[in-house]
Order: C-alpha cells, then sequence, then structure tokens
C-alpha cells in the first residue's frame, strides 16, 4: 500500500512538472509570435483590391503575393 501511494504521489509530481513545461513552451510561443508578425508586416506593403490583398513582400525585386481577405493564400 505504501508503495502504491508514493507511486501516486510521484505520478502527481510528474504530471505538474509536465503541465509547467507545457504552459511555459506555450508562453513562449505565444510570445514570439506576435513579434514575428510584426517584423513581417514592418517590411511589406499591403493594397487592398476589393476581396483580395496584393502583398509586396520584397519590395526591391517587385513579388507580390495575393490572397484573400480570410488570409488564404490565392495565387502567387
Amino acid at each position: 500500500m505504501h508503495g502504491l501511494m508514493s507511486y501516486r504521489r510521484f505520478g502527481r509530481a510528474r504530471s505538474l512538472r509536465s503541465d509547467r513545461t507545457l504552459v511555459r513552451a506555450r508562453s513562449l510561443r505565444s510570445d514570439r509570435a506576435p513579434a514575428r508578425a510584426r517584423l513581417l508586416r514592418s517590411d511589406r506593403a499591403e493594397w487592398a483590391f476589393g476581396r483580395y490583398v496584393a502583398t509586396e513582400l520584397w519590395l526591391e525585386l517587385g513579388c507580390y503575393v495575393a490572397t484573400e481577405r480570410s488570409t488564404r493564400l490565392v495565387t502567387t
């Protein structure tokens, strides 16, 4: 009985530790996402044409990507 109880305690401690790790990893990912989005937004220009948006990714290369406003890729 004592062995079973200590196993349960160990399992619970391990579970709490892994939960904390997942929360921290999720937090780090979510912190990084807005910063990356800001970087991507800052170095491109956008023009709206009705329901499509033309995005110039590299101004010097003139490479455009047309996407729907729902952010689905339409054509490159």
